[in-house]
């Protein structure tokens, strides 16, 4: 990452932050990343020179109608000075100190069947406990890890799986010299 970007970035960020916007200029931040992510076609009009400024900064205009204005004055700056090429680097880096300053963690649980409501709570609560933080969990299934669950904290996994116990008793047993 650029010292360009994370300048930028953290400008957004106190500037979110010192007008108690940081939440809405997250969610519409995000917003736009996500589109930009999916749609290759609208990420090469809005970062390569397709466009001039005027008209790209019209579609911005256009697209945050009624957006913060923060933001939007971000956007314009951006496109002002040829930097819209790095705005997706710009929203991870300021959705990382976004979080941070947040105190929210991310974890993914992956479990054979789907959770329930109150599973999912007792997860992160436990895991609140564990780390001091807000946890945000994501939840998905695969079957193939037949019961128990694994879980991915920041970098850490732990493999409570049922299908990691069987592989774990499998070396085992083939350790065992008759």
């Amino acid at each position: 990452m650029s010292l360009a970007v994370r300048r930028y970035s953290e400008a957004l960020l106190d500037i979110a932050f010192e007008e108690n916007c940081e939440d809405e200029v997250y969610e519409q931040f995000g917003a736009l990343y996500a589109e930009m992510k999916a749609d290759k076609d609208f990420n090469r009009l809005m970062t390569e020179k397709i466009l001039s400024s005027e008209e790209l900064k019209a579609t911005v205009s256009k697209i945050l109608d009624g957006g913060n204005t923060y933001l939007i004055s971000f956007l314009m700056t951006l496109i002002d000075r040829n930097r819209m090429d790095e705005v997706m680097e710009m929203f991870l880096d300021f959705e990382r100190g976004y979080k941070e300053k947040k105190n929210i963690l991310e974890a993914e649980a992956v479990t054979a069947i789907e959770m329930t409501e109150e599973q999912i709570e007792q997860v992160k609560k436990e895991l609140g406990e564990k780390y001091g933080k807000t946890i945000v969990l994501k939840t998905s299934v695969d079957p193939s890890i037949i019961g128990g669950m694994i879980l991915y904290v920041g970098n850490e996994m732990l493999d409570a799986s049922v299908k990691a116990k069987f592989e774990g008793l499998k070396k085992q047993l083939k350790s065992i010299q008759i």
